[in-house]
């Protein structure tokens, strides 16, 4: 019972982290630069497509022999699956994470027909080309190293989780709290806010660009998290220039002052500047 669970989960997590860097080398090629930031949690996985998988794998493999119905079956299944994760993590989250209606043939924004063809085809890849390999792979496994690696993953993944949840549940508390119309009352509470979330809530907002919190305010708020995050990367770039630029004015000290001291004659006039020297490389 134990290997079964654990069998199952490292197929789910397998194939998250799959349709992770499928979405990352997908999303660099659309963007031309480089894409790390997919999914809700921090790790690279995107859970949707562990779960997706596992319904290819519980109940479209008697369809093997049938690609068409497997191709609908897969497209259907998933299609149903994204609409559903649509809808629980906006109640969850009173958040609207993606919206596809600016896209032809979609059901509220929240599923639309390429994605569906998408997911019909890697269902296709999935039972005929990438899962039979990798549960061959899976099955070789003495049972106690697999049992092991998936109690190790799965800690991990768990403390993903939560980290997670509780980020973004402080950012829906954030939000509940801020009564003021005032645009700039609003940016400050987001301000102090992103000051002290900033990574996870800019990795977050890069990962779903099309995010829009729903409250009474959701478009301002949303509007002003971007904004502030554009301000505290703007600020982020000025103070690595200014630390760029620091190090190149200490490295021509140093080196004026290594030049002094292989000139210089007189020993007390070097013991000073080897003093000079080290207090000027001691400097961060």
């Amino acid at each position: 019972m134990l290997y079964q669970i654990c069998y199952i989960f490292l197929i789910f997590l397998s194939y998250s982290i799959f349709g992770w860097l499928v979405e990352c080398i997908f999303c660099t090629i659309v963007d031309k630069k480089l894409t790390y930031d997919r999914g809700f949690l921090l790790g690279p996985y995107c859970p949707i497509y562990g779960w997706g998988a596992l319904y290819m794998y519980c109940f479209l493999t008697k369809y093997k022999e049938d690609p068409f119905t497997l191709f609908v079956m897969a497209m259907v299944g998933t299609t149903v699956l994204e609409y559903v994760t649509s809808y629980m993590m906006e109640k969850l989250f009173k958040a609207r994470w993606w919206d596809y209606s600016k896209r032809k043939f979609n059901i509220e924004g929240r599923v639309c027909l390429f994605n569906s063809v998408l997911f019909g085809v890697l269902g296709l890849v999935f039972i005929y080309g990438i899962h039979p390999s990798y549960s061959l792979f899976l099955e070789n496994l003495p049972n106690q190293v697999l049992i092991i690696l998936a109690v190790i993953t799965f800690i991990i993944y768990l403390i993903d989780n939560i980290f997670s949840f509780v980020i973004i549940t402080k950012l829906k508390i954030q939000v509940s709290m801020i009564r003021r119309d005032s645009t700039s009352e609003i940016d400050r509470q987001i301000w102090n806010f992103l000051s002290n979330h900033n990574f996870f809530i800019r990795r977050l907002f890069k990962a779903f660009p099309h995010i829009q919190i729903l409250s009474s305010r959701g478009h301002q708020i949303t509007s002003a998290i971007w904004s502030v995050l554009e301000r505290i990367e703007k600020e982020s770039q000025k103070y690595k220039r200014k630390r760029e630029k620091d190090k190149r004015n200490q490295k021509k000290r140093i080196a004026k002052i290594k030049l002094k001291i292989k000139n210089v004659k007189n020993q007390r006039k070097k013991e000073r500047l080897k003093a000079k020297l080290k207090k000027e490389k001691s400097k961060v």
